[in-house]
């Protein structure tokens, strides 16, 4: 079931309505007008992180079109040699208009890459990254690791509902209260069963065509058999969303700082309600999900900018990696985990060719050789005697 996303609303304010001296008379007047008084709690909130576009973006990498309120990301196939693709469209028809696509090639060490395209253009680079890697390279550094969780306390209560599924599927011993008067029992889960480990987080950075970082994508490790969390950043560190997980079924429900609700994903699609170990997955398509993406609508006071036109597909892109890394656990592609069969299917190929292309070259000389140097002898002049 979905999660009881909460929002941070304040109730509105009442009208006063003041009785004057003609109202209680008794006389006809016109009705009071109420009055409205905003109050610092409507006010309230803080601003969510910010997305800028740089020039690249503007001129040359144009974002992915996000044009629908939903959108589905559909995996299109998979190979040993093509890698892997698939596309961003506007409805879950095989052959529905599609506004983005992307592709992993198989036959490159850095396999995970995921070059994002749009009109056949490259609008977007995602590739796995170290914590390190992206302090040195873009001086990124994520907000909750060194400051700024205090904001985001909200989100231990909506991720409470998965850590008691976890706890239900324990196995309890009961036990005495030892000096308990009156005799008090208790019953509790072993202690390596109990204690819950913190989560290992796998890093994407996300960049334009230029290699320009636009955003920072935080992936909880799991097993693929089981939702796991998703955080956002933009490219100054700044947390703007993170995605609750159900507890059993693939859906994502991603809030920002002020609690509102910005986007819900689900394979293979919205209210299918099916759990993820369930889920059937094709080897044909790489053994990924397909997600459904419903967009909040923005523009409101303190709106994120996610919601924007020109970011929306940074949700669509943490989604599809959501999907990619939950279908990629211990896999590596054939001719990236040994090399040397790359180079024997090569050098195969390459005999091959030597092979026809010689006997093509053989077959040629003899034919050039019966036509200019090889000169057939005349044959003999007999005549018949007349008779």
């Amino acid at each position: 079931m979905a999660l009881p996303i909460s929002f941070a609303m304040t109730p509105l304010a009442r009208p006063e309505f003041k009785l004057t001296k003609d109202l209680l008379s008794g006389q006809e007047t016109p009705l009071a007008r109420p009055e409205f008084k905003l109050t610092k709690d409507l006010l309230s909130g803080r601003e969510p992180a910010q997305f800028q576009l740089n020039e690249a973006q503007i001129a040359q990498c144009h974002a992915p079109l996000m044009p629908g309120m939903e959108m589905y990301l559909t995996p299109l196939g998979a190979s040993a040699l093509g890698g892997e693709w698939g596309s961003w469209q506007l409805t879950d028809a095989p052959d529905a208009p599609s506004t983005a696509a992307w592709r992993l090639n198989f036959m490159s060490t850095e396999w995970r890459t995921m070059h994002i395209t749009s009109e056949g253009n490259l609008s977007a680079i995602a590739k796995p990254v170290e914590i390190d890697e992206l302090k040195e390279q873009h001086n990124f550094v994520p907000e909750d690791t060194a400051f700024g969780m205090e904001h985001w306390t909200f989100v231990e209560d909506l991720l409470a509902p998965g850590v008691a599924m976890k706890y239900d599927g324990m196995n309890y011993s009961m036990g005495k209260a030892p000096g308990s008067f009156p005799v008090t029992y208790t019953a509790s889960p072993q202690l390596k069963d109990g204690a819950i480990p913190a989560p290992s987080w796998q890093y994407w950075a996300i960049m334009d065509c230029k290699k320009k970082l636009v955003a920072v994508v935080a992936l909880e490790e799991t097993d693929g058999m089981r939702p796991g969390r998703c955080k956002i950043y933009n490219n100054k560190g700044q947390k703007a969303t993170e995605a609750i997980p159900d507890a059993l079924i693939p859906r994502l429900q991603f809030v920002d700082i002020n609690q509102h609700l910005l986007a819900t994903a689900e394979a293979p699609a919205l209210g299918s309600d099916i759990p993820m170990p369930q889920l059937p997955r094709r080897g044909t398509l790489g053994n990924m999900l397909p997600y459904t993406i419903r967009f909040e609508r923005g523009g409101y006071y303190l709106s994120s900018d996610l919601l924007k036109k020109d970011f929306r597909w940074i949700l669509s892109a943490a989604v599809q990696l959501r999907s990619l890394q939950d279908a990629t656990q211990g896999f590596t592609p054939l001719f990236v985990k040994d090399k040397y069969l790359l180079l024997s299917v090569v050098l195969a190929l390459g005999l091959i060719f030597l092979v026809i292309f010689g006997t093509m070259l053989v077959s040629s000389l003899r034919t050039m050789s019966r036509i200019f140097f090889h000169r057939d002898k005349s044959l003999p002049n007999y005549q018949t005697p007349l008779p």
